[in-house]
């Protein structure tokens, strides 16, 4: 049962920091990192390593894994910061070992590393100033930069260890099976998890919730992903969670990475001719490991809605997993977020229709009607309180696509092959560094809803004040020209059309579409 005890407290427990765990418990979940080459090499080089982050983020697991290198070279090691009341001894070493070029490797979290920088200030400012460009230099766009001096951060944050090139999801769902296996637990809930999934066909659902979930380019900590898989076999057997299966689970837990995974939830999707029959217990054929026992519209929940509401949300999920038809529910989950991920996979070769996709969005957040995407209009929004019309946007300047640029971020040169997701874009002037646009996956999603259509009044105003913003800056900065003829475009964002106004031998016209 070693396993078993072990594998239930990775979940919010001691188990899922390396710091707690001996070696043969890190060797049961070993997940390799490139990182651990790209800090090996480092060291290798003379490099004093800052290795920041939350608290498991795998900082000291990165740390125990190159044991050898560091105890073979006496390599100043500290893996807990947390732990040292006197930073000054900390940042005299650093120093030290600085002006002696010799390799060391710290392990902090970001508020006691802002600390240990200032200390290093008061002894030697320039080594701190260093220390500060460094940890800017880890993302960077399309631009190459090299290591500057003798010290490298490296910030967990930045690694994406779920990004579908490393395949960490099977993986860990393969080891945890057997490690649950080899236990022989008597337990009948983990009988029935393990059952289950080691079915093909519930395994595939499965490793496309977690996959949708990690399409979200979300940073998740090694903990979270740990105590994900850890929860969803084990939850069952705690007292708050009792007998719950894993198809339940799996949407119940706290964590960053399932409270992600929630958005997924097959009670979500909308289908109602199969929730009838759910409802009913009129789906008797195709379940892959059991019927259920009982059905929401049972004599027992007569008088319990709230019940014959949880039992239809578990049979739900339990048809959307273990029945042969659950595919069916799998085709109606949104796929925006794999169609954003796509944009980043394929941006290098579809660069310009990307751009030309995001202008033209951006001008339809303003005039529905529009469909321009060789020019960003600067547009500037009107409300009434008394008007019929809820908005207008008026548009007499522009700035010519040619002129704008989109990038991605990546990692420097030196961290390349760490294990990275880009999670966002910026568009900004070719030939200037201000202002940007800064469009996350949201951001991006609601774009493509809107050049799909979605009425813009029933989406989030943040990004209409972030493009607004941006488009009045691009403005300030004397990067826009003005309208051809000096016409001025007034466009109703409710009724979806514009009139054009423009001066033409001192008389006005007015054209309408």
């Amino acid at each position: 049962m070693a396993n078993l005890d072990f594998i239930k407290k990775l979940y919010n427990g001691k188990n899922c920091y390396s710091d707690h765990m001996t070696e043969d418990e890190r060797n049961i979940l070993k997940i390799e990192s490139n990182v651990e080459a790209i800090v090996r090499d480092l060291l290798e080089r003379n490099k004093i390593v800052f290795l920041t982050g939350n608290p498991g983020d795998g900082k000291t697991y990165i740390i125990r894994n190159l044991d050898s290198i560091i105890k073979e070279n006496k390599i100043f090691t500290e893996t807990d910061l947390n732990n040292v009341k006197n930073f000054r001894e900390t940042a005299d070493a650093i120093v030290s070992l600085y002006k002696q070029n010799k390799p060391g490797i710290i392990a902090v979290n970001e508020y006691p590393f802002i600390q240990l920088c200032k200390e290093i200030k008061n002894i030697d400012s320039a080594i701190a100033d260093e220390i500060f460009e460094n940890k800017k230099m880890i993302i960077t766009y399309n631009i190459s930069k090299t290591i500057s001096g003798k010290t490298v951060v490296i910030d967990l944050n930045e690694r994406n260890i779920l990004s579908p090139e490393r395949g960490l999801i099977p993986e860990l769902y393969e080891k945890f099976i057997k490690l649950l296996t080899e236990d022989n637990s008597n337990e009948k809930i983990i009988q029935y998890n393990l059952k289950a999934c080691t079915n093909e066909s519930v395994k595939r659902q499965i490793l496309e919730i977690l996959e949708l979930a990690a399409a979200n380019s979300e940073h998740f900590a090694i903990r979270d992903i740990l105590g994900t898989f850890a929860f969803m076999f084990t939850a069952g057997l705690s007292e708050k969670y009792l007998d719950m299966p894993y198809y339940s689970a799996l949407f119940e837990g706290t964590n960053d990475l399932l409270k992600t995974i929630q958005a997924f939830d097959p009670i979500h999707l909308s289908s109602p001719e199969l929730d009838e029959r759910l409802w009913n217990g009129e789906i008797t054929g195709g379940w892959l490991i059991s019927r259920p026992d009982k059905w929401p519209n049972s004599k027992e929940f007569d008088e319990d809605i709230e019940g014959a509401i949880e039992c239809f949300k578990n049979i739900k999920r339990k048809f959307f997993f273990e029945n042969d038809q659950g595919y069916q529910l799998l085709n109606t989950q949104p796929n925006e977020i794999k169609k954003i991920s796509e944009t980043f996979i394929s941006f290098e070769n579809n660069n310009k229709k990307i751009k030309e996709k995001i202008i033209r969005s951006i001008n339809k957040l303003f005039n529905p009607n529009s469909n321009d995407k060789k020019q960003l209009l600067i547009w500037t929004t009107h409300k009434y309180d008394v008007s019929l019309e809820t908005s207008a946007a008026v548009s007499s300047r522009y700035i010519d696509s040619s002129d704008l640029e989109i990038l991605m971020p990546r990692p420097s040169d030196w961290l390349q092959n760490m294990e990275y997701i880009p999670n966002h874009i910026i568009l900004k002037p070719r030939n200037s560094d201000k202002p940007v646009l800064y469009m996350d996956i949201d951001f991006l999603q609601t774009l493509n809803e809107i050049e799909n259509g979605y009425p813009v009044e029933l989406l989030s105003s943040k990004y209409e004040l972030a493009a607004s913003k941006f488009l009045q800056e691009l403005n300030n900065y004397n990067l826009a020209d003005e309208n051809e003829d000096g016409e001025i475009i007034i466009a109703s964002r409710r009724k979806s059309y514009r009139q054009t106004v423009c001066i033409q031998n001192n008389k006005y016209n007015f054209e309408e579409e």
